[in-house]
């Protein structure tokens, strides 16, 4: 078996992190195995028309992580001094998500602005034991570089002054796994990455609430890593 990459290893590491500490209860995880690396997509991909033009380049195929799936959903112990927290991923193999069909986010009141939109999406992690209606996706878009990253949460529409339930991301693909693996997915901490809701509003209460708890408690809890920007994100989005 090969050894894990960069990132690969990022993730590997924030899932045993999650499961050797005592403060946090794991309802599900799920540690796949590591498939062959590429340096470049799959032969594959030059013969489907959705992907005609759109650009994997190097980087993005040999960072990306190459696994079959890694998931997490977990929450502080409930019988602990620790306070409540909450949060879940499944990340799978990059080259498997770009194959699968777009998430069936459209209905009758889309634009067709957005049913393009949604049409380019490729699910590169959601929560579907907590079942939250959260997402993030890669927006398949030929000629575009690098490829971008959007959230969706089906609550975020309910914002005042803000119609839509997706952003898009200020994050590469390789960039949003390795803050996904700092952060734990903990619920919200997409939103530290976009300039394009503020989380200083009554309808963010609940999101800033979990942001501002995890910045208190994951640097007792997982010393090894640096929180320090993401506190910096934090306090310039309020």
């Amino acid at each position: 078996m090969r050894s894990p990459t960069d990132v690969e290893e990022q993730l590997l590491r924030t899932q045993q992190e999650i499961l050797d500490c005592p403060r946090i209860a794991v309802d599900r995880s799920v540690t796949g195995d590591l498939g062959e690396t590429f340096e470049q997509p799959p032969a594959l991909f030059t013969y489907l028309p959705d992907l005609q033009g759109v650009v994997f380049d190097g980087d993005l195929c040999r960072s990306s992580p190459r696994i079959s799936e890694i998931a997490n959903r977990w929450r502080t112990d409930s019988p602990s001094d620790t306070p409540e927290l909450h949060g879940e991923f499944r990340i799978t193999d990059l080259f498997t998500a770009v194959l699968k069909s777009p998430p069936e986010l459209a209905w009758p009141g889309s634009s067709d602005e957005e049913r393009e939109l949604f049409a380019q999406w490729r699910v590169i992690d959601d929560t579907p034991v907590a079942a939250t209606g959260q997402l993030a996706a890669i927006r398949i878009q030929p000629h575009v570089q690098p490829l971008e990253i959007w959230y969706y949460d089906m609550d975020l529409n309910r914002a005042e002054g803000w119609d839509r339930q997706y952003v898009r991301l200020d994050l590469t693909y390789v960039e949003y796994v390795r803050q996904l693996a700092l952060t734990k997915g903990t619920f919200g901490w997409q939103y530290l990455f976009t300039d394009e809701v503020s989380l200083g509003g009554p309808d963010f209460d609940d999101v800033r609430a979990q942001l501002t708890t995890m910045l208190d408690v994951f640097p007792d809890l997982f010393p090894a890593w640096d929180y320090s920007p993401l506190a910096q994100r934090l306090e310039a989005r309020l």
